[in-house]
């Protein structure tokens, strides 16, 4: 099946064959492609992989965000094939486990080396192809099936369990990109930073889908620099600042915290969050200090991106997360027995179910995905409005027994970030006795060397909070476990 998203690639590079397609800004300046040479490259690569590998065999691709990681994730599309991308820090264990489990054909590493790849693969070989320092594997220890590509695989969060390896289509990806450029009005004029890794789900589509999908210019981060990152934001060295910004919220609370700041961004013209909540005392210092309000996104390495909520359409709330982009149909069902047919009525909260033309098509080793009618059961809970704007609202395998009263932590994180002195924070059970629990809320300043006031929060919480939602024990810690796409490792923390 051939990608729509390969032949917007290519007709890019046929109408603006010299504009920059990709540049690398961190960890330095570095190498930058027009269209014409990233379409050049793209095809080259796709080339190579056809002669060392099995056709249409599943590619693993390891590496940080660098011009060359988005030659070799559209060269494996454009071969045929299915790219698996996985994070650097990946620990050798897991990695093993996700080649084995998904019978990788190969492997691509740019700059990276993995002695651990030795005990599945037989080869491995310099591909020049690609980068100076990539490195092709390939001879795994398996015999590789027949492919059935181009498509994607994903490591889910794997918040419980073995983490799940999703199956996403190339019908999935042409969609998700499409949907993307129109919800977020993506266009050839913008340059866009992307800093979130590119091999999450959220920085894949938004720093490399959608804009090659519209014709994006990309300005490539390998880790959020605070300098860099303004830079970036206002113009450097003749290179005019970038348009659009995906983001996660400590991107934002790192820029809100900055003393040094060049306040408005002038060539800024659309900031979003996703990963997690934006708190609402973010959105409003971030709108203050540089007059642009950041929008929130809601997505799933299952779903893709799939709401978006833009500033420009009212009713704005916030604290939402948008309207379904197109081909996204969303219901709320009853958490306790979730039945399609029965949604509840807007306003009502429950389980959030979504039908999407970007959804896995299932997950690798037997699993079935959580489906009902065609609808995926997130996890998530929500709530739709009468304009049909979705506000998540928490988590449904989150929910605490407190006293036989389910409390939902998000709730009470959410109003506790909501304190000036409070930058990020964490509920969890405090199991008090073999079977009852409190909560305990673990809190990192907002500003450095500046403890929130236990006594404060602990009031504060109470105004605004039922009794037994109040908790029973405050932790101050300078920081908090995040994953590399800044979302808090909630299953990490130590309580």
């Amino acid at each position: 099946m051939a990608l729509l998203l390969i032949d917007k690639l290519r007709s890019h590079a046929a109408a603006r064959p010299d504009a920059v397609a990709v540049r690398q800004v961190v960890p330095r300046e570095g190498l930058a492609l027009t269209w014409r040479e990233l379409a050049r490259r793209v095809d080259a690569l796709a080339a190579a992989l056809r002669r060392e590998l099995p056709g249409g065999a599943v590619v693993m691709l390891c590496s940080g965000n660098r011009p060359e990681y988005t030659v070799a994730f559209l060269g494996c599309l454009a071969a045929g094939m299915t790219v698996f991308p996985v994070a650097p820090d990946i620990a050798g264990p897991e990695l093993l486990a996700a080649a084995r489990r998904s019978n990788a054909g190969g492997m691509v590493t740019i700059g990276q080396a993995i002695p651990a790849l030795r005990e599945v693969f037989s080869s491995a070989g310099a591909f020049h192809e690609l980068a100076p320092d990539a490195v092709l594997h390939s001879l795994p220890q398996w015999e590789t099936p027949p492919g059935s590509g181009p498509a994607l695989l994903l490591l889910s969060s794997g918040t419980t369990g073995r983490p799940k390896i999703v199956r996403r289509d190339g019908a999935s990806l042409d969609a998700v990109s499409s949907a993307m450029a129109d919800a977020i009005r993506f266009t050839a004029a913008d340059r866009v930073l992307a800093a979130v890794p590119l091999c999450h789900s959220y920085g894949l589509e938004h720093g490399l889908l959608a804009p090659t999908w519209a014709g994006s210019g990309v300005h490539l981060c390998d880790g959020f620099d605070l300098l860099i990152a303004f830079s970036q934001l206002v113009g450097d060295q003749g290179v005019p600042g970038v348009t659009l910004f995906p983001g996660v919220p400590f991107m934002f609370e790192m820029l809100c915290s900055a003393g040094d700041s060049p306040g408005k961004l002038p060539t800024l013209r659309r900031a979003y969050s996703a990963g997690g909540p934006l708190p609402r005392s973010l959105f409003d210092a971030f709108s203050r200090k540089f007059a642009t309000p950041v929008a929130q996104l809601y997505g799933a390495t299952e779903i893709g991106s799939v709401t978006f909520n833009d500033p420009a359409i009212d009713p704005f709330d916030p604290a939402s997360v948008g309207r379904p982009m197109a081909g996204v149909s969303i219901r709320i069902v009853d958490p306790q027995q979730p039945e399609i047919a029965r949604p509840l009525d807007a306003g009502g909260e429950g389980h959030v179910a979504i039908r999407a033309a970007s959804m896995l098509s299932g997950y690798l080793d037997g699993d079935d995905p959580p489906m009902q009618d065609g609808y995926f059961l997130t996890g998530d809970l929500g709530r739709v409005d009468t304009s049909g704007a979705l506000t998540i609202t928490g988590r449904i395998k989150l929910l605490i027994d407190v006293g036989g009263r389910k409390v939902n932590p998000i709730e009470v994180e959410e109003v506790l970030s909501r304190h000036p002195s409070v930058g990020a924070c964490v509920v969890v059970p405090l199991l008090v006795s073999q079977t009852l629990s409190r909560l305990k809320a673990i809190v990192t300043p907002a500003r450095a060397g500046e403890a929130p006031d236990v006594r404060a929060l602990r009031q504060f919480a109470r105004a605004h909070l039922s009794a037994y939602k109040v908790p029973r024990v405050f932790e101050v810690r300078e920081s908090l476990p995040r994953s590399a796409a800044g979302k808090v490792l909630r299953q990490q923390v130590d309580n």
